[in-house]
């Protein structure tokens, strides 16, 4: 289609009225000239016709000056133009539109971008020409080149920071650079969508950072601080921090953190203060040579007065605990008493032993033992008032000199000693509990001078341990004859031995299936040549006291195996022995090779063997008393718990022990005739024992109506003096043999 180069003039009004394509030529000028494109019409590569803006465009003032021209002269050279036409020509031939962004050139040569849109006006005859519109868009082309270039720029830095950067939407990263991620040892990508918790060694800190730095960046404001992160190795980074938010109006555009490891500095400037601290204290030490030499003559003179003051300290107070010795408690206790005396004010001495403290040093080592005693010491003073006066005299043995203390006092301060032994001591991870036994003595009824007055708070002592221990007693003239009576015996029990004053009786104990002895009890009996026939009942607890019960034990288990070798020889093979242990040789860690070594000097099975042990060697240490037991029981000695039901056992520890045998105590057989709770009691023992694979032995038994319910019970052995008393050896033998025959 050709168009004109201009339309043509328009006729006067009134004198011609307009035609069709007049209308239309003017509508066509209008539009052309008023569009903010420029809008070409070219044949064969030549302008046709253009509109003022593509005139505009190319730096010509009007479109007439471009009408003729060849479209190459637009275009930055030949190469350019014939580009173009090899790329739009296979649209346009087809009857598309083409378009496309290129760079185009000026009147005066200037090169610009332009985005060109080409349509054949008749595709099927390409002769008719093309229309072409041109947007000059080269502010947009370098706009946007300056944006790229922007963006570019702001990549570049965001990539290689030596600072970590990161974005956070809701506290979890949406975008961070490399630095950061290195910064906490991660790969790249490593960290992407993570929430911000994984960076910090606790939900603690964590939280701390948010309390932190949320409220600052909630009010519009830049948070600066010092974090502590945490590594993925672990290993933790101190980080400078700036943060503020993308959008103060929209928080949930998140925000940026530019964050700086500065651990290096930290640790350098710590290394700095210490290499300052350290000038400083060589500043200082320099300082204080020439001060000394200044004043050593003074220094001496110190020295020599710390000196006599720590020797007065060594001789008065313990090293240990740091409480008055005994030398200190005699200097105050004659103070005390002369005052007592002048003023006729009473006084009160409390003499103080710890239950079973052999036991914390024997299980748990002197270390424990010794911080215990400290704790101890701590608490004693912590009761009594400034005046009084608590002392250590060594070992776990206390004395507290009370001025003022009546009957009345001292009771209240040995009554609140206990209440305060109520309440464990943490040494290390033990939790450990210590009770005391006390004795008091007051001024002047129970001594006049402190001596006398210290022996006769021990003897009361003494009383509290034999009358059940964590409790208190007066001193009574009894308790001296007892003390006396005591000490006596433990003087003449250590000779006992040696003067082969100690015997051996033998009870035997009946099979209740069979009627024959099936084993006897080895019991030990003591006759002194002056002080007559002693009772074990009152020289046993005074061995045990006096630690002459393991020499004492070893003997008796010795005699009474070698006596048991002596009848099986004669005859009684299948017979066994019992021997009672006392706690203490329980606890000696060399009791089962001791065991295991007599037996075998003399010959005999370890089943020959059967220990009887009381309830309370097993409550007071399960753990070690199950130890012990094992090793017994794997040597193939057998134990039997002796007076069963009279202690603290639980069926949790019986059960854990390897127990052979249970000895149901005499107190609960003597009434059995007219005591149904006893009958309960026994058939309860027989029946569990049974069901436990244990035989039982009844002790005690005096009457065939006792006999006769134990048989019935299915209890499996008795003794007891309904059968015989305990006898010397020959006697005993004399009965089995009447029983055999």
């Amino acid at each position: 289609m050709y168009l004109p180069h201009s339309l043509p003039p328009l006729q006067p009004s009134g004198l011609l009225a307009d035609t069709p394509l007049q209308r239309t030529l003017r509508e066509q000028q209008t539009l052309l000239d008023s569009a903010g494109a420029g809008i070409v019409f070219m044949r064969q590569r030549v302008v046709v016709r253009c509109n003022q803006r593509y005139a505009e465009i190319f730096g010509y003032e009007a479109p007439e000056q471009l009408a003729g021209l060849g479209s190459e002269s637009f275009y930055p050279d030949r190469e350019a133009f014939r580009e173009l036409g090899r790329d739009a020509y296979p649209a346009m031939s087809q009857g598309q539109t083409y378009r496309v962004e290129r760079q185009m050139r000026r009147r005066n040569g200037d090169l610009f971008w332009g985005h060109l849109t080409g349509r054949l006006i008749n595709p099927q005859d390409t002769a008719e020409g093309s229309i072409w519109i041109l947007d000059d868009i080269d502010d947009h082309k370098q706009a946007q080149a300056q944006l790229s270039a922007a963006l570019r720029e702001k990549q570049a830095l965001f990539d290689h920071a030596m600072v970590g950067i990161v974005f956070l939407r809701d506290r979890h990263l949406t975008r961070c650079n490399r630095h950061f991620e290195q910064m906490l040892g991660y790969g790249p990508g490593e960290l992407a969508t993570s929430p911000s918790r994984r960076w910090y060694a606790s939900d603690a800190q964590w939280e701390e950072v948010g309390r932190r730095c949320y409220p600052v960046l909630a009010a519009g404001l830049s948070f600066e601080g010092e974090i502590e992160m945490c590594r993925k190795d672990g290993t933790a980074v101190v980080c400078e921090v700036r943060s503020k938010l993308i959008d103060a109006a929209d928080p949930s555009e998140g925000s940026i953190w530019i964050t700086m490891d500065i651990t290096e500095r930290k640790q350098t400037q710590a290394a700095l203060a210490l290499a300052h601290e350290r000038l400083e204290q060589q500043v200082q030490d320099r300082t204080r040579e020439l001060r000394e030499t200044v004043d050593s003559l003074h220094s001496e003179i110190r020295d020599r007065k710390a000196d006599q003051e720590r020797i007065y300290w060594l001789a008065h107070y313990d090293a240990l605990t740091g409480l008055p010795n005994r030398t200190l408690l005699g200097e105050r206790a004659e103070h005390a008493i002369r005052l007592a005396r002048e003023s006729g004010t009473p006084l009160a001495v409390v003499f103080l032993d710890l239950d079973h403290f052999k036991h914390v040093n024997d299980s748990l080592g002197h270390r424990v033992g010794d911080a215990l005693l400290v704790e101890i010491a701590r608490r004693l003073r912590a009761v009594v008032r400034e005046k009084d006066t608590v002392c250590r005299l060594g070992g776990d043995e206390f004395v507290l000199l009370l001025p003022g203390a009546n009957a009345h006092g001292a009771a209240r301060v040995a009554g609140k000693l206990q209440e305060a032994s109520r309440q464990y001591y943490q040494i290390d991870h033990h939790e450990l509990t210590m009770a005391p036994s006390m004795g008091i003595a007051l001024f002047p009824g129970d001594g006049e001078d402190f001596d006398t007055l210290t022996q006769s708070a021990d003897v009361a002592m003494y009383q509290a341990k034999l009358d059940g221990r964590n409790t208190f007693r007066f001193f009574t003239p009894e308790m001296q004859a007892q003390s006396v009576r005591a000490l006596q015996l433990e003087n003449a029990l250590r000779r006992a031995l040696e003067r082969d004053q100690l015997r051996m009786h033998y009870q035997p104990q009946m099979d209740l299936t069979t009627g024959r002895v099936h084993s006897v009890e080895a019991l030990l009996r003591w006759h002194h040549p002056q002080l007559g026939t002693i009772s074990p009942a009152e020289f046993i607890p005074i061995a045990e006291d006096s630690g002459q019960i393991l020499p004492i034990g070893e003997w008796v288990l010795r005699t009474a195996l070698q006596q048991l070798k002596a009848w099986r020889d004669r005859g009684f093979a299948d017979l066994s022995m019992a021997v009672n242990l006392s706690a203490i040789q329980f606890r000696q860690p060399q009791l089962p090779e001791m065991v295991s070594q007599i037996l075998a000097e003399m010959e005999l099975p370890s089943d020959a063997l059967e220990l009887e042990l009381t309830e309370g060697v097993a409550v007071d240490d399960p753990h070690t008393a199950a130890a012990t037991m094992n090793q017994l029981h794997a040597r193939g000695v057998r134990l039997s718990m002796d007076d069963f039901g009279t202690g603290y056992s639980s069926l949790s520890q019986l059960k854990r022990f390897q127990i052979f045998k249970l000895k149901i105590d005499q107190s609960f057989v003597r009434d059995l005739g007219n005591d149904g709770n006893d009958r309960a009691i026994v058939s309860a023992i027989i029946r569990m024992a049974q069901a436990l694979g244990m035989r039982t032995t009844a002790e005690g038994v005096e009457t065939e109506s006792q006999l006769a319910f134990l048989r019935e019970q299915g209890c499996d052995e008795a003794q007891g003096y309904h059968f015989s008393t305990p006898l010397p050896a020959p006697e005993l033998e004399t009965f089995m043999r009447r029983r055999l025959a």
